[in-house]
């Protein structure tokens, strides 16, 4: 079976007190800045009140994430601010995650190889 290339992120953050709004409208510019990137595919945040929230974003290989990072590398420092990163999973076929382990490296991010799948 053919395995899609799409490499999906999902990050797991908890809001430091006081800082939801701000870490809201941080989100609506990563994804302002995310829908232009041709290689990005999806991007989303979900919010459990004002403590805590998740990020998923897809991509179209291990390149787009890459170019992603230098890109909104500006955005991801402030966030690191606004949040502490609970959890960062990605997912993908092997080949692709093997790209991106160094980058990630500092989160201990859990990988998950993609073994089989579609992508419309």
């Amino acid at each position: 079976m053919t395995v899609p290339g799409v490499v999906t992120l999902i990050g797991y953050f908890a809001i430091r007190p006081g800082k939801a709004v701000q870490f809201r409208a941080n989100c609506e510019a990563m994804v302002a800045l995310r829908s232009k990137e041709p290689g990005h595919l999806a991007s989303a945040y979900s919010f459990d009140g004002d403590d805590r929230a998740v990020s998923r974003e897809d991509y179209a290989n291990a390149e787009a994430v890459l170019k992603h990072m230098q890109v909104g590398e500006h955005i991801y420092e402030q966030t690191r601010t606004l949040v502490d990163i609970t959890a960062v999973e990605i997912h993908g076929p092997a080949d692709e995650l093997d790209k991106l382990r160094d980058l990630f490296k500092d989160l201990s991010p859990r990988l998950f190889v993609t073994e089989s799948g579609f992508r419309r």
